[in-house]
């Protein structure tokens, strides 16, 4: 099972119902997501739950992890590394926390464990996109190793969420770092 320091992470199921449903009822964690406002009880059973499950029976470590503390068993939230086709070789990253994880920075804690879990699935480019005024993810990418590429995207095969977003990318592979990724047939430097 895989952990950090301070966390315990292992693949979202259905007992995790009731803490996902309170993280998405939460409007400060979901300001930035979708349309803004909290997620129902009934879309989280309908949608959100699938969606995390989704990927639990793979092998690769690639899919989403629920993150609990390691002191407490406490629910922090979740990370994910979603591939991007179905080549895998490029996978966007993602999570989704407490209040109280993110200001304890969890957050840069649990994407440098999916960064290397990611290069042990031999995954060759990780990407993220955030909205860019949250300022915050920016800064967990960033302290990640994860590389401004450029503003206003929207790329295909990533959740369409409107105007304003940044696109950061990594290059696991690249000696220098500098690597190209093709994006909906934009190239992109990390």
């Amino acid at each position: 099972m895989p952990k950090t320091d301070r966390m315990t992470l292992r693949r979202a199921n259905w007992p995790d119902i009731d803490d996902v449903a309170a993280l998405n009822a939460d409007p400060e964690v979901m300001r930035h997501v979708d349309d803004g406002r909290p997620m129902s009880a009934a879309r989280v059973l309908a949608d959100e739950m699938p969606r995390l499950i989704a990927d639990s029976t793979r092998l690769d470590q690639l899919g989403v992890w629920v993150a609990r503390d390691r002191a407490t068993g406490g629910f922090l939230g979740w990370f994910t590394t979603t591939p991007l086709d179905g080549s895998g070789r490029t996978v966007v990253l993602g999570y989704r926390l407490r209040r109280r994880a993110c200001r304890q920075d969890y957050s840069t804690e649990g994407v440098r464990r999916l960064i290397e879990m990611a290069r042990d699935a031999h995954v060759s480019t990780v990407i993220a996109t955030t909205p860019a005024v949250d300022t915050d993810c920016r800064r967990v990418l960033e302290a990640a190793g994860m590389r401004l590429s450029r503003a206003g995207v929207e790329p295909a095969g990533l959740p369409a969420t409107g105007e304003g977003r940044v696109l950061y990318v990594l290059d696991l592979v690249a000696d220098d770092g500098a690597g190209v990724l093709e994006l909906d047939g934009t190239l992109v430097r990390s």
